[in-house]
């Protein structure tokens, strides 16, 4: 067995999305606008979304940041802000890695 060298430190998470009833049109068009705007930061090396057929309010979102300092700067960004101010969103749980296991 070899050692393998050690990668750098990665947050990359998977997140369910649930939006609000009625809005999930409106929340595909405003992920979008926030991926769009989200791939450039430094830092971001993915975040993509997929929206359930079944549950338009339904989506999942894969986010990969160099680390926890690139995640907090997406967080502070104006764009990021304004797409939780829209309101669209009902809540957020990151899936469990054991689960992707």
């Amino acid at each position: 067995m070899t050692d393998r060298p050690s990668s750098p430190a990665r947050l990359r998470r998977i997140v369910r999305l649930t939006m609000a009833e009625g809005r999930g049109g409106e929340a595909r068009l405003a992920l979008l606008e926030l991926r769009k705007a989200t791939l450039p930061e430094p830092g971001c090396a993915e975040f993509e979304f997929f929206q359930s057929l079944a549950d338009e309010r339904a989506f999942v979102l894969i986010e990969d940041f160099a680390d926890e300092a690139a995640l907090a700067l997406h967080m502070e960004q104006p764009h990021t802000r304004a797409f939780f101010a829209l309101g669209l969103l009902q809540s957020a749980e990151p899936v469990a890695k054991e689960w992707l296991a």
